[in-house]
């Protein structure tokens, strides 16, 4: 049973590398495109990038934090089932929702870079405006962060094997704290991608008309907070799940 934690660790990992991944990817490419197009902005660009991917990189590197937790914890036998099904959401949970956060921050980060290498003049109005939407993006896996840290505090459910209510107790179990991982990194992916898609027209903007800056931040938060009430919608149901 105890072995569970390493399909958990996996998917916290596995999951929570791609959206980083392709993110930082996305934006390299864009800064590659820039340096040709401003030589002379080469490092202004550069600084922009590194910074730009190491925010992305946030939701990947919580993702390990939660493997690295299933790997090397306790060497306790998993009380049941259910415990070990809470292991596996917390995988989920952490996994999935940094995929949303990656891709955003990075589309972000890119986007910054093009706006930079159109109009040079405004670099220090679009690097504000890509740290503020790149902070916002990712706030939904920290959100999964958290319901993965509460499930793999998950205790047993104090049954015995031949308690007549011992398998539909552990089978509930199961699915609240599997259904638990799904909802919030699931519900977390698809905010943070609306919430990237934001801020990168934001950037756009204002490297566009930086003298309305304000103004097209306002609008975009605005925005993002309409976009990331679904994954608050989502941690809420988390909760409920492994409340009940």
């Amino acid at each position: 049973m105890n072995s569970v934690k390493f399909l958990g660790a996996g998917l916290a990992m596995g999951f929570s590398a791609i959206g980083p991944a392709a993110g930082q990817g996305y934006a390299a490419g864009k800064a590659a495109v820039a340096i040709s197009r401003q030589p002379a902005q080469a490092g202004t660009l550069l600084k922009t990038l590194l910074i730009g991917q190491g925010i992305a990189e946030t939701s990947g590197i919580l993702g390990l934090v939660v493997a690295i937790t299933l790997v090397v914890g306790s060497k306790a036998a998993l009380p049941d089932w259910s415990v070990a099904a809470a292991m596996v959401g917390a995988g989920l949970a952490a996994g999935l929702s940094a995929i949303g956060p990656g891709l955003g921050g990075g589309l972000i980060a890119g986007k910054a870079l093009e706006a930079i290498s159109r109009t040079p003049g405004a670099t220090g109005k679009v690097t504000i405006t890509m740290l503020l939407g790149q902070a916002l993006s990712q706030n939904a896996c920290i959100l999964g962060f958290v319901v993965a840290m509460l499930l793999l505090l998950v205790k047993g459910k104090g049954l015995e094997p031949g308690d007549e209510n011992y398998w539909p107790g552990i089978m509930m179990g199961m699915g609240r704290h599997v259904g638990a991982g799904l909802s919030i990194g699931l519900g977390a992916f698809g905010a943070a991608v609306g919430i990237g898609y934001a801020g990168s027209k934001a950037v756009e903007g204002v490297g566009a008309n930086a003298d309305h800056s304000s103004t097209i931040q306002r609008t975009m938060f605005v925005g993002m907070a309409v976009s990331e009430s679904m994954a608050i919608s989502s941690f809420v149901v988390a909760i409920m799940l492994m409340l009940g």
